[in-house]
C-alpha cells in the first residue's frame, strides 16, 4: 500500500499544470485492494465492539443497579468478569454517600458491573463474606472476590472523600 501512495504522490508532483485533482487522487487511492482489506477489517472490528457493548449494556453495565434478590446477586457475582458490589443498609448515611460515588463511577467504567444489595436481603452472602461493618464493597474478578473496602477507614474516616479517591482505590483492584 505504501508503494501505491508513493506512486500516486510522485505522479502528482511530476505532472505539470494538468496534475490530478484532489478528488482524482483520492479516487485512485480508494481503489487500492490493500486499503479495502484494511477498511473491511476495521469495520468487522467495530461491529464486534458494538455487539459486545450491546451485550454489556443488556447485562446492566454502565449503570449502578440495586439488586433485590440474593439469587440474582449470586448469579451476578459468578458470571461477571469484573464487578463492584456494595453491601448496604438503607438507614446508614455512609452507605448513601458511597451510593452517590458509585452512581458517578458506573458510566465511566463500562467494563465493570456496579451493583448494590441490602444486607437485609442477602443473609447468606453477608455471612459467607463475613460482612460485619457497613458500607462494604467487594471487588469481584472472574467470579472471585479479589478485594474488599470496608467502611471509610481507607479514606481517613471522612465522609467528604472525593469520587476520584474511591476511583483510585478501586483501580488498585484492577
Amino acid at each position: 500500500m505504501d508503494d501505491k501512495i508513493k506512486s500516486v504522490a510522485r505522479r502528482a508532483l511530476n505532472e505539470a499544470d494538468d496534475a490530478l485533482s484532489d478528488d482524482e487522487l483520492l479516487a485512485e487511492l480508494e481503489n487500492d485492494p490493500e486499503l479495502e482489506k484494511l477498511r473491511e477489517a476495521r469495520l468487522d472490528q467495530l461491529k464486534r465492539e458494538m455487539n459486545r457493548a450491546r451485550d454489556l449494556r443488556g447485562r446492566g453495565h454502565g449503570e449502578y443497579a440495586e439488586i433485590h434478590k440474593e439469587e440474582e446477586m449470586v448469579k451476578l457475582m459468578g458470571s461477571e468478569a469484573r464487578a463492584v458490589v456494595h453491601f448496604t443498609h438503607p438507614q446508614f448515611a455512609r452507605c448513601k454517600i458511597l451510593d452517590q460515588h458509585l452512581r458517578v463511577l458506573a458510566p465511566h467504567h463500562f467494563e465493570t458491573r456496579f451493583a448494590s444489595i441490602s444486607v437485609e436481603r442477602c443473609p447468606f452472602l453477608a455471612q459467607k463474606f463475613q460482612i460485619r461493618v457497613l458500607p462494604c464493597l467487594l471487588v469481584v474478578g472472574g467470579g472471585q472476590v479479589v478485594d474488599r473496602i470496608v467502611g471509610f477507614e481507607e479514606f481517613g474516616n471522612d465522609d467528604s472523600f472525593s469520587t476520584n479517591a474511591l476511583e483510585r482505590r478501586l483501580t488498585k483492584s484492577k
